[in-house]
């Protein structure tokens, strides 16, 4: 999988620096039977975990990481069962790394240079963190299949995706309330590109 264009993503506004909890390792990828295969994973995507990871070094000994998980994407904006109060169990993933180059026996190489938009190489550990209910995040339009515009101003999950809709929904799932679309990710004189800033909800399951 290669990385797509125009992705972002910043954790904009919440209470992250209170709550380390909200970080975890993860290794990005998709799951066939028990088979994890690893992938390319954009800032911004949206995942869920799938088992904890092996803990390195142990891994013949069947020991596993506890804070360190596979993560797959988020199929919709149905929080696991059990997740308590304003947790999601819902993860971004939010490197905000420098660029990476793997050669080809597979060694990763560091190099200085942007920040914004880098993604997690394939096989590669890095840091996803948690929707809260009620925190604000910044994303880029490579992360939208439909963009927010004034007649789209929610946006709900598909498939680790943001898409921009006109209604909130109405089945209990995590969705955004898209708060400013005319933005841009600007520093100085670096613009780098449009930028979303959505606020995370929960919404209320209809009766019948």
């Amino acid at each position: 999988m290669a990385f797509t264009k125009n992705t972002a993503f910043e954790y904009y506004q919440g209470n992250i620096s209170r709550d380390n909890r909200m970080n975890v390792t993860g290794k990005y990828g998709s799951f066939s039977a028990s088979v994890f295969t690893p992938a390319d994973c954009d800032a911004g995507q949206i995942c869920k975990t799938q088992g904890q990871l092996p803990l390195e070094g142990y891994s013949a000994a069947g020991k596993k990481n506890t804070e360190s998980f596979y993560m797959v994407a988020a199929t919709n904006g149905q929080s696991p069962v059990g997740t308590p109060n304003d947790r999601t169990g819902l993860y971004i993933c939010n490197p905000y790394d420098v660029n990476k180059a793997t050669d080809g026996i597979g060694a990763t190489f560091n190099f200085p240079g942007k920040t914004l938009g880098i993604g997690i190489p394939s096989d590669e550990r890095g840091t996803f963190t948690e929707i809260m209910i009620g925190d604000k995040f910044n994303f880029g339009a490579g992360n939208f299949t439909t963009v927010p515009t004034s007649s789209l101003l929610y946006a709900t999950i598909a498939n680790g995706k943001l898409t921009a809709v006109a209604a909130a929904p109405t089945d209990g799932s995590v969705y955004f309330a898209v708060e400013d679309y005319n933005a841009r990710f600007t520093v100085g004189a670096y613009d780098g590109g449009a930028k979303y800033t959505l606020r995370a909800l929960r919404s209320v399951a209809a009766t019948e």
